[in-house]
Protein backbone atom coordinates (compact mmCIF):
# COMPACT_ATOMS: atom_id res chain seq x y z
CA UNK A 1 0.00 0.00 0.00
CA UNK A 2 1.60 3.47 -1.15
CA UNK A 3 2.59 5.51 1.92
CA UNK A 4 3.14 9.21 1.67
CA UNK A 5 6.27 10.61 2.53
CA UNK A 6 6.43 14.01 3.82
CA UNK A 7 9.86 16.35 3.78
CA UNK A 8 10.94 19.63 4.54
CA UNK A 9 14.37 21.03 4.84
CA UNK A 10 15.22 24.68 5.98
CA UNK A 11 18.06 26.65 6.35
CA UNK A 12 19.33 30.26 6.56
CA UNK A 13 21.57 32.84 7.92
CA UNK A 14 20.25 35.38 9.96
CA UNK A 15 18.74 38.63 8.05
CA UNK A 16 20.48 36.77 5.22
CA UNK A 17 19.88 34.07 2.54
CA UNK A 18 17.99 31.31 3.40
CA UNK A 19 16.10 27.96 1.49
CA UNK A 20 12.41 26.73 2.35
CA UNK A 21 11.25 24.08 0.86
CA UNK A 22 8.62 21.18 1.51
CA UNK A 23 6.88 18.40 -0.32
CA UNK A 24 5.58 14.94 -0.43
CA UNK A 25 6.76 12.16 -2.16
CA UNK A 26 4.87 8.79 -2.54
CA UNK A 27 6.46 5.87 -2.04
CA UNK A 28 5.20 1.80 -1.91
CA UNK A 29 8.65 1.11 0.65
CA UNK A 30 10.41 2.71 3.76
CA UNK A 31 13.97 1.11 4.59
CA UNK A 32 15.86 1.93 7.55
CA UNK A 33 19.18 1.46 9.20
CA UNK A 34 21.26 2.01 12.02
CA UNK A 35 24.68 1.94 13.25
CA UNK A 36 26.74 3.17 15.59
CA UNK A 37 30.57 3.15 14.86
CA UNK A 38 32.88 3.08 17.78
CA UNK A 39 36.08 5.90 17.51
CA UNK A 40 39.46 5.74 16.56
CA UNK A 41 38.27 2.03 14.15
CA UNK A 42 40.97 2.38 11.31
CA UNK A 43 39.27 0.23 9.08
CA UNK A 44 35.93 0.40 7.25
CA UNK A 45 32.78 -0.88 8.38
CA UNK A 46 30.33 -2.67 6.04
CA UNK A 47 26.70 -1.88 5.97
CA UNK A 48 24.33 -4.37 4.30
CA UNK A 49 21.40 -2.30 2.52
CA UNK A 50 20.30 -4.80 -0.05
CA UNK A 51 19.43 -2.39 -2.53
CA UNK A 52 20.66 -3.86 -5.62
CA UNK A 53 18.43 -1.27 -7.95
CA UNK A 54 18.93 2.25 -7.13
CA UNK A 55 16.50 3.51 -9.92
CA UNK A 56 13.57 2.17 -7.92
CA UNK A 57 14.57 4.49 -5.18
CA UNK A 58 12.49 7.54 -4.38
CA UNK A 59 14.89 9.10 -1.69
CA UNK A 60 18.15 8.82 0.14
CA UNK A 61 19.14 10.41 3.38
CA UNK A 62 22.10 9.45 5.64
CA UNK A 63 22.81 11.45 8.59
CA UNK A 64 25.51 11.22 10.96
CA UNK A 65 25.98 12.57 14.74
CA UNK A 66 29.24 13.92 13.49
CA UNK A 67 29.84 16.20 10.77
CA UNK A 68 33.10 17.13 11.33
CA UNK A 69 34.84 15.30 8.40
CA UNK A 70 35.97 12.08 10.62
CA UNK A 71 33.13 10.00 9.51
CA UNK A 72 33.95 8.77 5.83
CA UNK A 73 30.96 6.99 3.41
CA UNK A 74 31.81 5.36 0.55
CA UNK A 75 29.10 3.27 -1.77
CA UNK A 76 30.26 1.14 -5.09
CA UNK A 77 30.81 4.54 -7.59
CA UNK A 78 31.14 7.17 -5.13
CA UNK A 79 34.48 8.65 -3.99
CA UNK A 80 34.96 8.36 -0.31
CA UNK A 81 33.51 11.11 0.68
CA UNK A 82 34.05 12.68 4.23
CA UNK A 83 30.50 14.08 6.18
CA UNK A 84 30.50 17.47 6.42
CA UNK A 85 26.24 17.48 7.16
CA UNK A 86 23.56 15.00 5.73
CA UNK A 87 23.45 13.55 2.38
CA UNK A 88 20.08 13.91 0.97
CA UNK A 89 18.93 12.54 -2.69
CA UNK A 90 15.51 11.93 -4.52
CA UNK A 91 15.34 10.35 -7.76
CA UNK A 92 17.97 10.38 -10.50
CA UNK A 93 20.41 12.52 -8.00
CA UNK A 94 20.53 8.81 -6.65
CA UNK A 95 22.70 7.76 -8.99
CA UNK A 96 25.25 9.99 -8.74
CA UNK A 97 26.10 8.59 -5.13
CA UNK A 98 26.01 5.33 -5.91
CA UNK A 99 24.73 2.66 -8.77
CA UNK A 100 24.11 0.73 -6.12
CA UNK A 101 23.34 0.00 -2.17
CA UNK A 102 23.94 -3.63 -1.81
CA UNK A 103 26.61 -2.39 1.09
CA UNK A 104 28.05 0.85 1.55
CA UNK A 105 31.64 1.22 3.71
CA UNK A 106 31.48 3.63 6.60
CA UNK A 107 34.68 4.90 8.66
CA UNK A 108 35.12 6.49 11.59
CA UNK A 109 38.54 8.44 12.32
CA UNK A 110 37.53 10.37 15.25
CA UNK A 111 39.84 9.60 18.38
CA UNK A 112 37.48 10.00 20.94
CA UNK A 113 33.78 10.33 19.59
CA UNK A 114 31.72 6.91 18.22
CA UNK A 115 29.17 7.59 15.45
CA UNK A 116 25.45 7.16 14.77
CA UNK A 117 24.62 6.66 11.49
CA UNK A 118 21.11 6.98 10.41
CA UNK A 119 19.67 6.18 6.91
CA UNK A 120 16.37 6.29 5.56
CA UNK A 121 15.20 5.32 1.91
CA UNK A 122 12.08 5.19 0.11
CA UNK A 123 11.23 2.73 -2.99
CA UNK A 124 8.89 2.50 -5.59
CA UNK A 125 8.17 -1.01 -6.23
CA UNK A 126 6.40 -0.86 -9.42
Amino acid sequence: MPQKFLWSLGGNVPGGAGVNAGGTEEVDAITSAEVQLAEGVSTDRELALQIDDVDKLAFFILTSSLNDGSVEVETDTATRTKLTGPVILFGEAIKLFAGDLDKIKLKNASATTAADIRILMGSKLG
